[in-house]
């Protein structure tokens, strides 16, 4: 387990750092309105994060717990520690999905006043800046945690799971037949 912890730690730290760096670039279309509060921001956030879809993940990482309920035993302790594991890794790829695929959306004109009149980064509720802020530091976090994951098999499974719900939506979303198979992917990954 130390030497476990010492890779959490320095991938923390390697994230941090990378996060000290440049700011964010300014983004290159204005919203539609330039003034938003904190208040308003994080309520945006959470209207993109669609957090309806939470239980949903967190169900179908119990079921592939119980699935594997027949593995070799292990103290109910660490089995419950895997388990809150599980879950808030899927919670962060979900809602970080959700909110990746929302900004790429607006940043491709996908999402206009036209098309989407009410998305928080089409309205200005939340500015583009701050969306890649939070998902740097979930992402931090969730590197952080993947570290903790047991056993490796299944630490690599999630890593997947996360890089193929990034590439969904920067690369693969507009190939159909090719997304459709994705998303499936990705929900099966989650048992």
């Amino acid at each position: 387990l130390p030497s476990r912890f010492r890779m959490a730690v320095t991938v923390t730290l390697a994230a941090t750092l990378s996060l000290l760096g440049p700011r964010v670039r300014p983004s290159r279309r204005r919203a539609a309105v330039a003034s938003s509060s904190a208040t308003g921001e994080l309520r945006g956030l959470l209207q993109m994060a669609r957090l309806k879809n939470v239980p949903m993940g967190a169900a179908l990482v119990a079921f592939g717990a119980y699935g594997a309920r027949h593995a070799p035993p292990r103290p109910p302790t660490m089995v419950a520690s895997q388990l809150v594991l599980g879950v808030a890794t899927t919670t962060i790829v979900t809602t970080g999905s959700m909110l990746i695929n929302d900004y790429h959306d607006w940043r491709g004109g996908v999402d206009t006043a036209e098309t989407k009149p009410g998305r928080p980064l089409v309205t200005g509720e939340v500015r583009p800046e701050t969306v890649k802020l939070v998902l740097k530091w979930g992402y931090a976090l969730h590197l952080t945690l993947l570290c903790l994951v047991e056993p490796a098999a299944l630490r690599l499974l999630v890593l997947a799971n996360t890089l193929l719900t990034y590439l969904y939506s920067v690369h693969l979303k507009p190939v159909t037949g090719v997304k459709n198979a994705v998303c499936a992917g990705i929900i099966s990954m989650a048992l």
